[in-house]
């Protein structure tokens, strides 16, 4: 920042505002709109008449992560909800195998493969209790190796090795019963219209209120609006395709957590790479939300009543 800027900077803060430098979108004219190139494409084809040949989509496979034991979870509460951290995280699985079923009963192909982290015995048999109530096929697996870097790299590697479109969560996002079944049909749509594979985050990430304001095309489905993104979590619904197509971005998830190598798995070095190539849309209103801090959040969205539809 040259030294005007700073100036202007000192008198802005005085205000309540900040200059910041923009390295990515803005919402001043654009100048370069082949940024947008990708996003133009799933606008301009989605109402098209047009139908490319559909690529076998496979069953959808849900790929969840969880860790909930005495290191997590001792004496912690969550902030937002106010509960033991382990209440907390159950009623977030708890949502997520109810919108699972939901879409098993809606004719949807799917099934739920939980990666686990070494939870507590008690916790692992209050998870087999819910999953237990469903219709749909389900198992548990305890991870190779212990950590978060290690159990999200599995789940990638899980998903590369086989067929099918497959959606990776985490155990703290709180999921809308229609959540599973809404990512299955726009997926489908937009898909049958561009023949071109995407990636689908369950939220608007707090980066597009903050940092980056970027422009975005919207579109319709029969329940709510789409806006193409270029950030998201490593919570996302895509097709394994990508994932071997583009593995390289997801070998350094691994590092997740690793206190001396974090920086490198970090969505911007892994996965929101993808977005080089491929289409990424978020619903409006939410579908889940990341249910961690208060700084996770969509705005003018009403999680408490989600919350309390899930129930004990």
């Amino acid at each position: 920042m040259n030294e005007v800027l700073r100036i202007l900077d000192r008198v802005l803060r005085k205000r309540g505002y900040t200059i910041k430098k923009h390295s990515e979108y803005n919402l001043l004219p654009l100048k370069d709109f082949s940024k947008l190139d990708s996003q133009k494409k799933a606008y301009d084809a989605f109402n098209s008449p047009e139908k490319f040949n559909q690529s076998n989509l496979g069953e959808l496979t849900i790929c969840l992560r969880t860790c909930i034991n005495e290191k997590r979870a001792k004496g912690a509460r969550n902030e937002l909800t106010g509960v033991d951290l382990e209440d907390h995280l159950l009623r977030c699985i708890k949502s997520l195998i109810q919108s699972v079923q939901y879409a098993h009963e809606n004719k949807c192909k799917v099934r739920l493969t939980i990666f686990d982290d070494r939870s507590e015995k008690r916790v692992i048999e209050k998870i087999k209790i819910l999953c237990e109530k469903s219709t749909f096929d389900w198992n548990i697996r305890t991870t190779e190796k212990s950590g978060q870097g290690q159990s999200l790299y599995q789940n990638f590697e899980y998903s590369k090795e086989r067929e099918g479109l497959y959606y990776f969560c985490e155990d703290d996002y709180l999921h809308a019963k229609s959540a599973v079944l809404e990512m299955i049909n726009f997926y489908k749509k937009v898909h049958s219209q561009t023949g071109e594979h995407m990636l689908l985050y369950p939220q608007e990430h707090e980066i597009v209120f903050g940092q980056f304001n970027y422009p975005s095309y919207i579109l319709y489905s029969d329940t709510r609006r789409w806006r193409t993104i270029s950030h998201a979590t490593h919570t996302f619904f895509i097709h394994s395709d990508v994932v071997r197509e583009y593995w390289e971005y997801f070998e350094n998830t691994k590092y997740v957590g690793v206190k001396e190598k974090r920086h490198l798995g970090s969505e911007k070095k892994t996965t929101d790479r993808l977005f080089n190539h491929i289409l990424g849309f978020s619903p409006i209103p939410a579908i889940a939300v990341h249910l961690q801090t208060k700084h996770c959040l969509p705005p003018f969205f009403d999680w408490k009543r989600l919350w309390d539809s899930i129930g004990q």
